[in-house]
């Protein structure tokens, strides 16, 4: 199989087959729900194709977003840990969406047949770890406009295929996610955006951010 499973590649080519075929595969349209915070957790997900985003409740009742991921990157690890687990996140398809999934009885068959496969959970967990502690850091020490344009090279990341990191990347979002996956207000976003427009270096829609010079954006985030 031809994709893009992320740490899964890490594997011995002998283990990789056989967690592969063990997953079960799964196909979502545009606003299709995977699963629910608060859900049974029984399987952890890895993108094949499309994007999801992982959104969180907040004390209001509202759901917030917080994370998109797409093709070679993994979610619902935590179901892997122990067995009865909840859900702590919704994932939401935000384009068809293609996963395979592997689920907690596969996962502990496959780790007394082989044990380089729980080391895979350790590596999955690592991630989400780093993950977490970035998005705190840049949520403690970073001011809020720089969190939008590091947000948006972010996505372009998401969204951008191979020689697309120095071509212009559509990103199909709107600003009030854009507002929520970089934690502040959306005239904040607004007014971040609508100076990147006027230097050339994003086109807006309704609906959608054209990243138009992803290098010039990167070195406005700090990263380039």
């Amino acid at each position: 199989m031809n994709v893009d499973l992320g740490l899964l590649s890490d594997l011995a080519p002998e283990e990789r087959r056989e967690v592969v075929a063990s997953m079960h595969r799964h196909t979502y349209a545009a606003g299709d729900v995977v699963f629910h915070e608060g859900d049974a957790a029984d399987s952890v997900h890895f993108v094949v194709e499309g994007r999801v985003v992982a959104q969180r409740s907040s004390e209001h009742g509202d759901r917030l977003a917080y994370s998109v991921m797409g093709p070679g990157q993994a979610f619902g690890e935590l179901a892997m840990i122990v067995r009865g687990g909840r859900r702590t996140a919704t994932i939401e398809a935000v384009e068809p969406t293609v996963t395979l999934a592997l689920r907690y009885a596969d996962f502990e068959r496959l780790c007394a047949r082989h044990p380089e496969v729980s080391r895979l959970l350790v590596r999955l967990l690592a991630a989400r770890v780093n993950r977490l502690t970035d998005a705190l850091m840049e949520a403690l020490h970073t001011p809020a406009e720089l969190r939008v344009v590091r947000s948006l090279v972010a996505l372009c990341g998401v969204y951008s295929h191979g020689a697309q990191a120095i071509s212009p990347v559509a990103v199909p979002l709107n600003q009030t996610a854009l507002a929520e996956l970089a934690g502040v207000t959306r005239p904040t976003a607004n007014r971040v955006l609508r100076r990147l427009e006027a230097s050339g270096v994003v086109a807006l829609d309704r609906g959608r951010v054209t990243v138009i010079d992803p290098t010039a954006l990167r070195h406005a985030g700090g990263r380039g």
